[in-house]
């Protein structure tokens, strides 16, 4: 009877491993896919205060300075598929310490200034 309880426990313990391999395999392959498959992006909408005021083809450079909640103000440079704040009037300067972004779904917010630049693909 020992015998049967021993193989019984071994054999419970490969099915936990096998579950644990595939689950582990399902995530790596999850992530990979959501990495390679999010695109280049297309295209960027910048709003203030919630409302859209420019929409950015990525791939024409572009830099121009955008004028915020309060007078604020933000440098906004397009270059090479890629958008960021390379310099801003607000005190804490989150959105210029986010750095550049280009795939779709990245954003870059400046609280202070009310400015929200949301990376976006065709069809989305």
């Amino acid at each position: 009877m020992k015998h049967t309880e021993n193989r019984s426990h071994a054999a419970k313990k490969q099915d936990l491993l096998l579950i644990a391999a595939i689950l582990a395999a399902a995530c790596v392959l999850f992530f990979a896919y959501s990495l390679f498959h999010s695109g280049p992006a297309a295209w960027a909408e910048v709003s203030v205060d919630g409302k859209v005021i420019r929409e950015l083809d990525l791939s024409q450079d572009a830099d121009f300075t955008v004028t915020g909640h309060g007078g604020g103000t933000n440098r906004i440079i397009v270059s090479q598929g890629a958008i960021s704040v390379t310099e801003a009037s607000c005190p804490d300067k989150v959105c210029v310490h986010t750095g550049t972004i280009r795939h779709a779904g990245e954003t870059i917010v400046c609280l202070p200034n009310r400015l929200i630049i949301t990376i976006l693909q065709d069809g989305a």
